[in-house]
């Protein structure tokens, strides 16, 4: 038995015991786990109520000593005898707030104010230390909210304000000094209302005390308001959130909007979320008789509302992070593992005992196993070996992959060093051996490259008359003459067999199997074996070089039907292009012959204009100067001069010759425009001023963009740049423009059409024409429309021949297709569009100035771009 198999045996044993042991301990150390987790966590639920519980009987004490310190300044005998105006009387009764004071320490401010809100009395507590206030430094309150809140209560109410900060003229006093007022009103012997005793309660007693039942706990006790804000939270800066603008937003809600949905929904209670665990209850510190208030934010403006008992509550609040949740548990965990880690320390070694016991005593019968499963295995190989190859073969077409598969499975199947396949080659007389697949043992250096019958004349001739040659020891072999056998013996050979691949289909080849390390006797299996491989391969070789045949008929005729296609689509696309050429060349020619017939009676007629307007003028002086000789005219005469009215004939005639030339040259700029587009007499290329050819276009479109009863008009807005010349066809290039205008224009018309005439008025359509400079060797034009926009699937598609969006009947699908031959074939530029859904269409058109001295340009035929 091999020490692998040993060693998998002895590890199988030795998880067998080992495995169920540890699991078992693993669920014994879980359970006591669990249950320590769910001890902690009662005891932690437990404490947590507990501490909650205090710090409400915590605050209702706190409130219950101030109310009741209140009571009894507000019974006291001096207070009385203030009351009654006894002289000396005030003196008394402030020290005797003033003893108050030092003996209690906890009361900012004690105040006796009378009826319009004046301060009678007042002790302050400063820097540890009560002091009574002069009395030139007293103040009127009466536009203090808690002044006007506690005069308007009855004998023994009792009005507290909210738990806030103290506001000193106007702003949060600074450092910040959380303060609750207590309040009641004086009634003297004879009942009537007298004034009011304010306590000043400082906060932060009250706080401090709340936060002596958490020391040293492991949760974070919180105080909320109503409205969620923090009176005492985990961080000073949340805290009083209502009193400062800059943190409205920082609330319990804000921070723990789960946490703080249950909370404000119910009195008390205790849950448990992915924020930690939060213990909470609801604490009303006001008693029967007790009045509250929203308070003021400002110092001096009134309180929003009363509100009763029920409605002035706090929120106590105990939060335990999830952290804190862990850490005992935790630590427990962290002793249970590493007891665990000793339980399975000892458990692996005495499994390891146990399954080596085991191992040795079913050695023997292992190792007789195995061997007995060995030679099973050798009988079947020999069995299986021709099936094996045949198979491997025939699953591919492929000649290289079959040589490749050939040799591996025959080094493989064999246990040999070396297995090789080569090509015989034989060129005139001479005979060569070409390496084509080579199969080597892990174990050996790197492959030869080559085969000892490249070296060795009489194994070649072997070879090419299909000899087979078989040698068990080189060095002995009898066969082989001395020379050839030092040969071999000194490349490294012990034995060697080669047998020849005779095909059909006409290649030689040979396969050649090496040992180099040790001696083989080759047996008549492994003989018969090589030879049944060399005729299977023959045969594979066949099918191959019939398959490579095959494909590669296919393939010519697949490359000839494309050509054909293509051919065909050609021709229909040169058919297509040259009915629109000649569309556009009959377009041309009725052009400029219309031009030439209206340019001759044109000339003739704006020729004598000038003519006319000099005789007419020459006319009207003669009659003004006869007029000027002859004052006494004949009675005919005048009433002919009346009935004509020479005077407005006289002024009219010249403005009537004036606008009949104009109107003559008008039609001249039209028959100069009309021969501009045309350019049959410009067949090659010439400098061309492009803005003449965009205005020559935009003058035979004119009648489909002018507004109409029928038609909204489109706005053509021309930004021209300063562009030199250009190098060009121009009558192709006026093509180009005429397609891409008319395509504006139709896609706006049909816009249009899905359009309300208020959304026409407010959005009208409008054509944008610009031109610039690029690169001091190229000129772009842009025709931009505000129309319907084009989606993506479109752009894609949009010079592609006989693709066409518009109706039947109203588009070829050449225009644009054409458009974009002419500026990259025939003025070698670019042409490309810009368009989105919605956002309109823009068409760029990009050529060099100079075509005979033109730098690299883009032969791309067509550019889609975003």
């Amino acid at each position: 038995m091999s020490p692998q198999i040993h060693s998998r045996i002895l590890i199988r044993h030795f998880l067998t015991v080992f495995l169920p042991l540890s699991a078992l301990v693993g669920a014994v150390v879980a359970t006591i786990y669990y249950q320590q987790v769910q001890t902690e966590k009662v005891v932690l639920k437990t404490n947590e109520l507990g501490k909650v519980d205090l710090q409400i009987k915590v605050i209702s004490a706190d409130f219950h000593s101030v109310v009741s310190d209140l009571m009894v300044i507000s019974k006291e005998n001096e207070l009385q005898a203030v009351l009654e105006g006894v002289d000396g009387e005030q003196q008394a009764f402030s020290q005797e707030l003033l003893l108050f004071s030092r003996y209690k320490k906890l009361y900012d401010q004690i105040r006796f104010l009378d009826q319009s809100g004046k301060e009678v009395v007042r002790v302050n507590f400063k820097q540890g230390q009560p002091a009574i206030v002069p009395e030139e430094k007293l103040q009127v309150q009466a536009k203090r909210y808690w002044f006007n809140d506690t005069l308007r209560l009855k004998q023994d109410q009792v009005f507290v304000s909210p738990l806030d900060l103290n506001i000193e003229r106007g702003q949060v006093e600074q450092p910040l000094k959380p303060m609750i007022r207590f309040g009641t009103p004086v009634f003297d012997q004879r009942g009537q209302k007298r004034g009011i005793v304010v306590l000043n309660y400082f906060g932060n007693k009250l706080l401090d005390n709340f936060n002596q039942v958490l020391t040293n706990a492991s949760s974070q006790g919180m105080l909320l308001n109503a409205d969620g804000y923090w009176l005492k939270g985990a961080k000073p800066e949340d805290e009083w959130g209502f009193m400062f603008s800059g943190r409205k937003n920082r609330t319990f809600g804000k921070t723990f909007p789960q946490a703080w949905q249950q909370i404000s929904q119910k009195e008390s209670g205790q849950f448990q979320t992915a924020e930690g665990m939060f213990t909470f209850a609801t604490v009303y510190p006001l008693v029967e008789g007790q009045k509250s208030s929203t308070g003021a934010g400002q110092a001096f403006a009134p309180s929003q509302n009363q509100i009763d008992t029920k409605s002035y509550y706090w929120k106590i609040v105990s939060w335990v992070s999830p952290e804190m949740l862990t850490t005992k548990s935790n630590r427990f965990l962290s002793q249970l593992l590493l007891l665990y880690a000793g339980l399975v320390g000892l458990i692996g070694i005495g499994s390891w005992l146990l399954a080596r016991a085991s191992v040795n005593r079913q050695m023997a019968q292992i190792e007789l196993t195995q061997s007995e499963a060995q030679l099973r295995e050798l009988v079947e190989r020999e069995k299986i070996l021709k099936t094996r190859l045949s198979s491997q073969i025939r699953n591919s077409l492929d000649l290289n992959t079959i040589l490749s598969t050939v040799v591996g499975e025959v080094r493989e199947l064999l246990q040999i060093d070396r297995c090789q396949f080569l090509w015989c080659q034989i060129e005139d007389e001479s005979t060569s051996f070409q390496l084509s697949q080579e199969a080597c043992a892990p174990d050996l250096p790197e492959p030869l490259g080559d085969s000892p019958i490249q070296k060795l004349e009489a194994l070649s001739e072997a070879v090419l008359r299909g000899n087979l040659l078989c040698f068990d020891d080189i060095a002995t072999d009898s066969w082989l003459d001395s020379r050839n056998r030092d040969l071999l013996v000194s490349l490294g050979f012990k034995s060697l067999l080669t047998v020849s691949v005779q095909t059909q289909s006409g290649p030689l080849g040979v396969i050649v199997c090496e040992h180099s390390r040790a001696l083989h006797s080759w047996s008549d299996d492994e003989v018969e074996l090589i030879r049944g491989v060399a005729d299977q391969l023959a045969i594979a070789i066949d099918q191959a070089q019939l398959y490579n045949q095959s494909r590669a008929a296919t393939v010519a005729a697949t490359t000839q039907a494309e050509q054909l296609n293509q051919v065909l689509h050609n021709l229909k696309q040169t058919q297509a292009q040259l009915i629109q050429t000649e569309k556009m060349s009959s377009l041309g020619q009725l052009v400029a012959g219309v031009a030439h017939e209206i340019n001759n009676p044109v000339n003739f007629i704006y020729g004598n204009l000038t003519h006319v307007n000099e005789y007419t003028l020459g006319l009207l002086e003669l009659v003004e100067l006869y007029q000027k000789s002859n004052v006494n005219s004949t009675p005919e005469v005048q009433a002919y001069i009346e009935a004509i009215d020479l005077d407005f004939m006289a002024e009219d005639l010249p403005k009537i010759l004036v606008s009949m030339k104009m109107g003559a040259n008008r039609i001249r700029e039209i028959v100069l425009s009309l021969r501009n587009f045309s350019r049959l007499d410009e067949a090659d290329m010439k400098p061309v001023n492009i803005h003449e050819g965009i205005d020559s276009t935009l003058l035979i479109l004119q009648n489909r963009f002018k507004q109409t009863s029928a038609n909204a008009g489109i706005e053509i807005v021309k930004e021209y740049g300063d562009i030199p010349l250009v190098e060009c066809y121009a009558g192709q290039l006026n093509q180009v423009f005429m397609n891409l205008i008319g395509n504006a224009i139709d896609a706006l018309d049909s816009y249009n059409n899905q359009r309300t005439v208020e959304d026409i008025k407010a959005n009208p359509s409008q054509i944008l024409i610009r031109t610039e400079l690029r690169n001091s060797d190229r000129i772009t034009v842009q025709i931009a429309d505000n129309g319907p926009g084009m989606t993506e699937a479109v752009k894609q598609r949009l010079f592609d021949p006989f693709f066409t969006t518009k109706p039947a009947g109203k588009g070829t699908g050449l225009g644009l297709a054409i458009s974009a031959q002419i500026v990259t074939e025939k003025h070698d530029g670019a042409i490309w569009c810009i368009s989105e859904p919605g956002q309109g269409a823009e068409f760029w058109v990009e050529i060099p100035i100079c075509q005979s001295c033109k730098l690299a340009t883009t032969n791309v035929a067509t550019l889609s771009r975003i």
